[in-house]
């Protein structure tokens, strides 16, 4: 799940209706994540080749005195799935945008100047849903049963911690985080690789707007970018 700058809180320091330093702060903003890859694996089942998820999300948070953020994203994902051919049958899937929430916090645990050390926990879920389901195919491209159709749903929880530094409006940062991610379908999938990198860059020309883009690699492979508007 998408990560963000690790030191939010204390960037977000002004708002539209909030001065610095005052004790509460309110944001809203717009994410959209690209996740090509996030490698899952089950004992004695075919191989995930890939498995991908888009998701376009709200976002919202609480900013307690510049060091505490409680954040909560709520909106739409879908699936794209390759797997390996089980004999003369394929995995294939039909998926349309469908709800997906998450909820977390980030910490600032250290301040040196405008260099800051940071922790975030995040839980993510898509729940199942009608518009997201999957059928076993044969080399002709035909279901092997018409009304068969199983639910693909998606829970997972992630810690991190990294560092991120502010040089006038931009705000470059990076770190490690900790996966545990499962893919619920006729079989329950974990994720392959637990430990990740990721990296983003914060750029903010009032203070009150924030541009995120973010990188995240090894566990899963994906791409963010978010707006974020301080009230």
């Amino acid at each position: 799940m998408y990560v963000g700058n690790p030191a939010d809180p204390a960037l977000m320091s002004t708002g539209f209706f909030s001065s610095s330093y005052s004790f509460c702060k309110f944001t809203s903003g717009y994410i959209y994540d690209y996740t090509s890859n996030k490698r899952y694996v089950a004992d004695d089942q075919p191989l995930i080749k890939k498995f991908g998820l888009h998701s376009q999300l709200a976002s919202f948070s609480l900013i307690l005195i510049e060091r505490i953020q409680f954040f909560g994203t709520a909106g739409g994902s879908k699936e794209m799935i390759k797997e390996e051919p089980i004999y003369n049958t394929f995995f294939d899937t039909y998926t349309d945008y469908h709800f997906s929430w998450s909820a977390g916090a980030k910490v600032i645990l250290l301040q040196w100047g405008q260099t800051y050390l940071s922790t975030d926990f995040t839980y993510f879920e898509v729940p199942p849903s009608s518009k997201s389901f999957y059928k076993y195919l044969n080399r002709l491209n035909l279901p092997l049963s018409i009304d068969d159709k199983g639910k693909l749903s998606l829970d997972e929880w992630q810690l991190s911690g990294a560092l991120s530094t502010r040089i006038f409006f931009l705000s470059p940062y990076g770190g490690v985080s900790y996966l545990r991610s499962k893919l619920h379908a006729d079989v329950n999938y974990h994720n392959e690789v637990n430990w990740g990198f990721f990296y983003g860059l914060t750029v903010s020309l009032t203070g009150r707007l924030h541009v995120n883009f973010e990188r995240r690699v090894r566990d899963e492979f994906a791409y963010t970018f978010a707006t974020t508007a301080v009230f």
